[in-house]
């Protein structure tokens, strides 16, 4: 239960995010922005998944 609070929050920041640079920047740097950080995060999920035994 504890995980799925801790990911709603962070959806919720990165929706926040994603938003403020929204509506800021414009629709495509926004896109261009949370794709981004989205592959970066997926990137480290998948080093941090090879060193735990």
């Amino acid at each position: 239960m504890k995980s799925l609070i801790i990911d709603v929050i962070g959806l919720a920041g990165f929706g926040m995010l994603a938003g403020g640079v929204y509506l800021q920047y414009g629709l495509a740097t926004a896109l261009m922005f949370s794709g981004g950080l989205l592959f970066a995060g997926a990137l480290m999920a998948a080093m941090r998944g090879k060193r735990v035994t």
